[in-house]
């Protein structure tokens, strides 16, 4: 099954139609939080310009943090993106990939599996949008395993 193969480069990402309900929420929950202090009669003007300024941008960060988030793999490796940092992880940096339950899995919404790459030094790193909400886990993590295992000259 040639086209079961995975191809490089992959990139696993948020969803786009996920991003909009999202941002949506965020606003809506940042309005919410900033509506007391705008009507509040002891507050400055200018208090309420900068609260209400360091909300938003607080949001959007946020929004932009969540577009920037994901996981990249390419002949060279992985590159796991978040919200602030970058990690890159060469193929012989990797020993295997697997996936396991979310400890923070407690509501609806949230991934009940997650796929982490496994170092040589017995570290793993999480791999975003590599759970059970964005792809078949079992399926992504037998394609990367194999990968690294062609990457790595393992396989034939």
């Amino acid at each position: 099954m040639s086209d079961d193969r995975l191809r490089v480069p992959h990139e696993y990402r948020v969803a786009t139609t996920r991003v909009g309900g999202l941002a949506f929420t965020v606003l809506l929950l940042s309005f919410g939080a900033m509506l007391p202090i705008w009507k509040d009669k002891e507050f400055a003007p200018s208090s309420k310009l900068i609260g209400s300024l360091l909300v938003v941008g607080f949001c959007l960060l946020v929004i932009v943090g969540v577009l920037r988030a994901g996981t990249l793999v390419t002949a060279q490796g992985i590159t796991v993106r978040g919200m602030v940092r970058r990690r890159r992880l060469p193929w012989a940096a990797i020993t295997h990939f697997a996936k396991a339950p979310n400890p923070n899995a407690h509501g609806r919404g949230a991934p009940a599996f997650l796929t982490y790459a496994f170092r040589a030094d017995g570290r793993k790193v999480h791999l975003p949008y590599v759970d059970d909400k964005h792809v078949l886990v079992d399926r992504e993590v037998e394609r990367l395993n194999a990968l690294l295992a062609e990457r790595r000259g393992d396989a034939g």
